[in-house]
């Protein structure tokens, strides 16, 4: 067996380019997404002295030179040393998660149990994408028509109801916690028809999605959903009609747009039983890591978690709608344009992290094989966003095939020099080749 190195360091001995894998405390009571993250400078530093006395530090995943790793290592007890599974074996977790595949493939997920974590804390697929579709879609709908409703009122009341919020947006927690990838297809399906799409739904959804891969617990995600629904309920109190202008906004609109931010703070201050984290999720989902965005040009951590969260969900479903400042971008291009902005507008483990959650090329979105066939994406596979699995409608000549095909990419060869060889090769608009994802699961 191999062995992982970790050792407990002061943080008063905290250095650059140290992996830090984990802390002395739970990671949601720090500013800190990720569980994991090499240290790249002092305000990280900074922050862990703030929280925490000591953290464990992966030797071999860290940056250092050999004369620092090995300090670490000389500083290891016998009983810290951790094993790791040898290359070429399956580790417990890749076998039951081929177990599961077993169990989804034969219908047989009434014997999982659908949102309770495992033992590494995360949440397993308990329903196929079919099995679903249905109840995300009601999920869904239901969540829209709430937010009609809410809008109204709170135009008419200048306050919003969380514990109604809660209720309404639950089904949809439910459903993504089974399977997120059913709730995905609902929202790129909609996506070809603006007056049955609802950007704040969708918004909410791609937070929760996060989260659940971020392992965070039932509250956390209902909060994430609440503050995603509610991000641009400050658009209330800018002047009717501003919103439905097109072009480019001069600066002095810019301006004025900015400040639907502190106009949603001031409606959330009027409301009762305001969990913090969605207040941080609506002042700060226009901020930016690099300091470019707004109010208070955050940088980096200093932007609450949820808040980062918040930011990079709503940046991505306004990349692939179309709006009236802009057409809607493939889920493939806004995926490689979050890649841009890594280290820039967003962590670099920021875009890392949720491109696992929606893909390269995201579920319900239209793509093309090496062989020039035409499929519909089903289902992400995490391990490798590049090799979802996909379902094949049209043939080589873009004619509908006889019956549709379903393709997991992940189990498949991508090298060229293999006659089975597949992979993906674009991603196309949403409605292009006339696929309406909403009638497959008809």
């Amino acid at each position: 067996m191999m062995e992982s190195i970790s050792v407990a360091v002061n943080t008063a001995d905290l250095r650059k380019g140290m992996y830090v894998a984990e802390l002395d405390r739970p990671w949601l009571e720090t500013p800190f997404v990720f569980q994991g993250f090499e240290i790249s400078n002092q305000v990280e530093i900074d922050i862990l002295r703030s929280h925490c006395d000591f953290v464990h530090v992966d030797v071999d995943r860290s940056d250092l030179t050999p004369a620092q790793s090995k300090v670490l290592q000389d500083a290891v007890p016998s009983g810290s040393r951790r094993p790791r599974s040898s290359a070429g074996k399956l580790a417990p977790g890749k076998w039951m998660s081929r177990i599961r595949d077993l169990m989804l493939r034969y219908d047989l997920t009434r014997y999982l149990a659908g949102g309770q974590r495992d033992a590494s804390g995360h949440y397993p697929i308990s329903s196929t994408v079919r099995r679903e579709a249905d109840r995300a879609s009601a999920a869904f709908e239901l969540a829209c028509a709430f937010h009609r409703g809410m809008l109204k009122k709170t135009r008419k009341n200048g306050s919003v109801s969380i514990a109604a919020a809660r209720r309404a947006l639950r089904p949809a927690v439910d459903s993504i916690l089974r399977n997120p990838n059913a709730i995905a297809w609902v929202i790129f399906s909609r996506k070809t028809t603006p007056e049955d799409y609802n950007r704040a739904v969708a918004t909410a959804i791609w937070c929760v999605m996060f989260g659940r891969h971020l392992a965070f617990d039932r509250q956390q995600l209902e909060n994430l959903a609440i503050g995603g629904l509610l991000l641009d309920i400050g658009n209330l109190g800018l002047p009717d009609g501003f919103k439905v202008k097109t072009g480019e906004l001069s600066a002095e609109q810019r301006k004025l747009q900015e400040k639907h931010v502190a106009i949603g703070v001031e409606i959330l201050r009027a409301s009762q039983q305001v969990p913090e984290n969605v207040m941080d999720m609506v002042s700060c989902h226009q901020e930016r890591a690099d300091g470019s965005g707004y109010p208070a040009q955050l940088k980096g951590i200093e932007t609450p978690s949820f808040g980062r969260i918040a930011a990079i969900a709503d940046c991505y479903d306004a990349m692939t709608s179309a709006t009236a400042y802009s057409s809607a971008s493939a889920g493939y291009d806004a995926a490689r344009e979050l890649n841009n902005m890594r280290g820039k507008e967003f962590q670099s483990e920021v875009v890392e992290q949720f491109l696992r959650v929606v893909g390269m090329f995201p579920t319900g979105s239209i793509v093309e094989l090496n062989d020039g066939r035409i499929g519909v994406v089903l289902e992400q596979n995490p391990d490798n966003p590049l090799r979802p699995k996909v379902m094949l409608l049209l043939d080589k000549s873009h004619q509908p095939l006889s019956k549709p095909q379903i393709k997991q990419l992940r189990d498949l060869p991508p090298d060229a020099t293999s006659g089975k060889a597949l992979w993906i090769v674009n991603g196309h608009a949403h409605g292009a080749f006339g696929i309406d994802p909403r009638k497959i699961f008809k």
